[in-house]
């Protein structure tokens, strides 16, 4: 009986309170984990933003080849001017 005492005691003294500091990290750590989320997901937003303007350099890149092609020719017949 003094051993079932004994074993109560160090469940209650020592096993308990050890996995209650466990359990208290293991909660801190998934709220950190949380918070970084949301900070990610508020960023990736950002991103979606910015990167919806990449679609609009297709445009600007089709320009710029025309432009540059008709300057070419230009450039040509300056030259076959002079």
């Amino acid at each position: 009986m003094a051993l079932w005492w004994i074993g109560n005691a160090i469940f209650f003294f020592l096993i308990i309170p050890v996995v209650v500091v466990l359990l208290q990290r293991l909660a801190s750590s998934a709220l950190d984990v949380g918070k970084r989320i949301d900070t990610i997901h508020d960023q990736a937003g950002g991103l979606v933003v910015a990167v919806d303007d990449i679609k609009q350099l297709r445009s600007t890149r089709d320009a710029v080849r025309r432009v540059g092609a008709g300057l070419t020719r230009y450039v040509k017949a300056v030259a076959r001017i002079l």
